[in-house]
């Protein structure tokens, strides 16, 4: 499968180079565009045999249109402001489309690329490449059977995210809204709002205090803390900052018979039915000792340092673009997390609750619209500012 990676960054060189080293099985480096000086060392092998550089993605795909160049399939991986009108342009070309975390700054994008993915009947995947980890798989898998019971309480603190303000200075686009459209929400954590989901199933509101600017000389915010409701009554927390240190990434699921602890890339499950002998709900109402205190049973898993995530989700999605498997995450996906931080800057802009809608109902076309309009004013005040 003739591959080009459109945005040779950081991240964009990490995947050419996987295509450059034959370490995905059926696809091959044949196009890449927007090369870095320092990242040309790295591609030399390529480059020397003749690797066609384009100037912009619109430039490869120019050439796509003419017949100038062949292409199966494009990795996208340059600012996600402009992972939609990319995508959207190749499977207009009939190209399979791998894009980089998040699909995008607002919902609509990431919807939009569904359906023409849908409509093009290409493979649309998105790295988010934290679902290999096998301890959120046995999360995923856990939740998602149901085993013990359903969903009481979810916390996830993950403020190890710490960045300097040299990071911020690295990139005119980063950490501005009319630039990268938000900041520690839509740059370090689509991956664990992906989890989030992916885990527990998406929530129905969002309440988030978003501070924009606490720590760094930024526009955009660099401290969250987000409360989310789930349509069981399930409750939760997510805090984040990229301003704490030395930080710390916990999170804990608290079902009706079980606590399940991820922290340091292990799970902790503490059972409840070992002690009690029953249902909690059960022993809740028959218990005599009015103080008693339920320790659980405790089971720890541990896991082997997995393959290199990046190299398994090229790979399952050359298999998929093949006919012989499936993406690590479709790219459909990438809506969830998209509209939970969409939701949580409107809940701190306007100091309120925001409803998540339904997929596929009006409710979320105008969920789409009104948030379009304040990131829109967001970008404005930023710009008259500078």
């Amino acid at each position: 499968m003739k591959t080009a990676v459109i945005g040779v960054g950081n991240m964009g060189t990490k995947y050419a180079c996987l295509l450059q080293e034959g370490r995905i099985n059926g696809a091959e480096l044949a196009a890449v565009t927007r090369i870095r000086e320092k990242q040309k060392e790295l591609l030399a092998p390529s480059l020397a045999k003749g690797l066609p550089v384009y100037e912009s993605a619109d430039a490869l795909f120019d050439a796509l249109e003419k017949g100038e160049i062949l292409l199966d399939a494009v990795i996208i991986a340059t600012p996600h402001r402009s992972h939609c009108p990319i995508a959207l342009r190749a499977f207009a070309d009939g190209l399979h489309v791998l894009t980089d975390k998040p699909a995008g700054v607002y919902s609509r994008q990431a919807r939009e690329m569904g359906e023409a993915a849908r409509k093009s009947r290409r493979i649309y995947g998105i790295i988010f490449n934290q679902r290999t980890l096998p301890q959120f798989q046995l999360l995923h898998d856990i939740v998602q059977s149901g085993r013990y019971g359903s969903l009481k309480r979810v916390e996830w603190v993950v403020t190890d995210w710490y960045r300097p303000d040299s990071y911020y200075a690295s990139s005119a686009w980063r950490a501005t809204w009319n630039g990268e459209g938000g900041g520690v929400l839509l740059n370090q954590c689509p991956h664990n709002l992906d989890l989030l989901q992916w885990i527990c199933g998406m929530p129905v509101s969002v309440r988030a205090f978003c501070n924009e600017g606490r720590y760094h000389p930024i526009t955009v915010e660099d401290d969250v803390t987000m409360f989310l409701e789930w349509d069981n009554g399930a409750s939760g927390t997510f805090i984040t900052s990229t301003g704490e240190a030395p930080g710390t990434n916990r999170l804990e699921i608290v079902m009706d018979e079980a606590m399940l602890v991820c922290e340091n890339g292990e799970v902790r499950i503490g059972e409840l039915f070992p002690e009690l002998g029953c249902r909690e709900a059960e022993y809740r109402k028959t218990a005599r000792d009015p103080f008693a205190k339920i320790h659980g049973t405790w089971k720890t898993y541990t896991f082997e340092k997995p393959d290199d995530p990046y190299r398994i989700i090229l790979q399952r999605f050359t298999d998929a673009a093949g006919g012989t498997g499936r993406c690590v995450a479709d790219g459909s996906e990438g809506r969830g997390s998209l509209m939970i931080a969409n939701a949580a800057y409107w809940s701190s802009w306007k100091d309120r609750k925001i409803l998540l809608p339904k997929y596929g109902t009006a409710e979320e076309l105008l969920f789409e619209h009104d948030y379009e309009i304040l990131l829109n004013k967001k970008k404005k005040e930023e710009a008259e500012r500078v």
